[in-house]
C-alpha cells in the first residue's frame, strides 16, 4: 500500500536550490537531479520503513548519482510520509532536525 506524500515548503525549495545550480554547472544536470528525487519520493511511498531512521523518527534516503539525502518522517495513523528536506551531505545535520519541530 502506497503512502502519500507531503513535500514541505524547505524541502521544495531545497529541491528547486539544488536544481538551479545543477543545471548551472551542465545544461540537464537539474534535469537529472529532479529525476533522482522524483524516483527516491516514489521508492519510499511504497518503501516508508525501507531507509535507515537517522535521528529520532527521521530516516534518510540516499538520493542516487547525488550526494543528497532525502530527509522524511513516516505518519503510520495518517499513511502518510513528510519530506522535511533534500539536503547535501556537506550541510550540517542540523539543517533536518531543525525542521522535525512539526
Amino acid at each position: 500500500m502506497s503512502y502519500d506524500v507531503v513535500i514541505l515548503t524547505d524541502a521544495e525549495h531545497d529541491i528547486e536550490d539544488a536544481f538551479i545550480w545543477y543545471e548551472a554547472k551542465k545544461l540537464g544536470l537539474g534535469n537529472a537531479f529532479y529525476k533522482s528525487v522524483n524516483e527516491g519520493v516514489l521508492f519510499i511511498a511504497e518503501n516508508p520503513y525501507s531507509a535507515r531512521a537517522i535521528f529520532k523518527n527521521i530516516r534518510r534516503l540516499v538520493i542516487k548519482k547525488f550526494p543528497f539525502g532525502l530527509y522524511y518522517k513516516v505518519n503510520t495513523r495518517r499513511k502518510e510520509i513528510q519530506i522535511l528536506g533534500v539536503i547535501h551531505f556537506k550541510r550540517s545535520p542540523g539543517t533536518y532536525q531543525k525542521r522535525n519541530k512539526n
